[in-house]
């Protein structure tokens, strides 16, 4: 797993589902961590010292899609093809994804319209809070989705 250095709930989240799921099955995990300033470079740097401690790795979820980009540079350099030897996964369905070569699979969270509906439903608070006509109300995030494509062998 790559993750953000930025002490994020969702990365925080994912770090203990994932430890969570090593234990259940009797493995290690294996965790490199990157600051989200450096971009794709980052995702890169981290990827290439991950593989050099662990090269037995065939399977890495790049939580940030810039990682994820940087990542398959790195294995690309150093000879092991995506998705052959390595498959690459991230959670972000944007540009980046779509644009890497290969493709990333990703699990889209939605991310866009989970923004967008935050927004309203602030301002639904907001307005209720306020006594005007809004009304406080919940949202439901569509679920996450599946997306392959071929950088998990898709």
């Amino acid at each position: 797993m790559l993750i953000g250095a930025q002490q994020r709930n969702s990365y925080m989240e994912a770090r203990d589902a994932y430890a969570r799921f090593c234990a259940a099955h009797g493995i290690a995990p294996v965790i490199a961590v990157a600051d989200e300033s450096g971009g794709e470079d980052a995702g890169h740097d981290a990827c290439v010292s991950l593989l050099s401690d662990h090269p037995e790795i065939d399977g890495l979820c790049a939580l940030v899609d810039t990682f994820a980009v940087g990542a398959v540079r790195a294995i690309g350099q150093l000879g092991a093809p995506v998705p052959q030897d390595i498959k690459v996964v991230t959670r972000y369905d944007g540009q980046r994804a779509r644009a890497c070569r290969p493709p990333l699979t990703v699990v889209d969270l939605h991310l866009d319209d989970m923004v967008s509906q935050a927004v309203e439903l602030l301002f639904a608070h907001l307005a209720a809070a306020k006594g005007k006509d809004g009304v406080a109300r919940s949202v439901a995030p569509a679920l996450p989705e599946l997306v392959k494509r071929e950088s998990s062998g898709a």
